[in-house]
């Protein structure tokens, strides 16, 4: 599910289109002034199901084995369950600044601006004033299909935070896809989310 913020270029309201059906273009009517609204989305790859596969250590098991969700792989072999992606892996999320990755954990992550007297659990390289040192939040959850969703909000700072351009406000939760582009203060940083 993409949810896109749009501005109505006859009556200026602000607009949170949900495209739950994975369409590449959504004909909506604004509320308040009734024109009709053409809102493009960017296809989403379908989902992949989910795969096992048995993985060994350096001798094959004997009459051992057991099934694990995610995880790392232990000594004797196991069925691991997750959402293998193209080269086989479990899906991740990170950012990218400057050919610089900053890689996303499960539960909350604080983005901020690197400095000494930074809390950020993520802190961006950036000499930016603009972008502060606890600038966004970025909530990471694994579904139950071993996708991830992320979640950004900005983490009550005075500086503004945009994605994809459109500005967005401290109570807004905006659900993070592939592709977008998160500008702290004057700092634009790439979110990928990839297997």
């Amino acid at each position: 599910m993409q949810i896109k913020r749009i501005k109505c270029p006859k009556c200026g309201v602000v607009l949170d289109v949900t495209n739950s059906k994975n369409e590449a273009v959504k004909i909506i009517t604004c509320p308040k002034c009734k024109v009709k609204l053409e809102v493009k989305f960017q296809r989403q790859p379908e989902q992949k199901p989910l795969e096992a596969h048995t993985v060994y250590g350096p001798q094959p098991p004997v009459n051992n084995g057991a099934t694990q969700l995610g995880g790392s792989q232990g000594n004797g072999g196991a069925t691991q369950l997750g959402l293998k992606g193209e080269g086989g892996s479990i899906q991740r999320a990170l950012l990218s600044y400057n050919d610089k990755s900053y890689p996303l954990e499960i539960g909350q992550n604080i983005v901020g601006r690197k400095a000494q007297t930074s809390t950020a659990t993520i802190q961006i390289a950036t000499t930016d004033r603009y972008m502060s040192r606890q600038h966004a939040a970025i909530l990471v959850k694994r579904m139950p299909d071993g996708s991830l969703k992320c979640t950004l909000r900005n983490d009550q700072n005075k500086n503004q935070t945009l994605v994809n351009g459109q500005p967005i406000e401290n109570s807004d939760k905006i659900t993070l896809i592939d592709g977008y582009r998160i500008t702290m203060g004057k700092t634009t940083i790439l979110f990928k989310c990839e297997s």
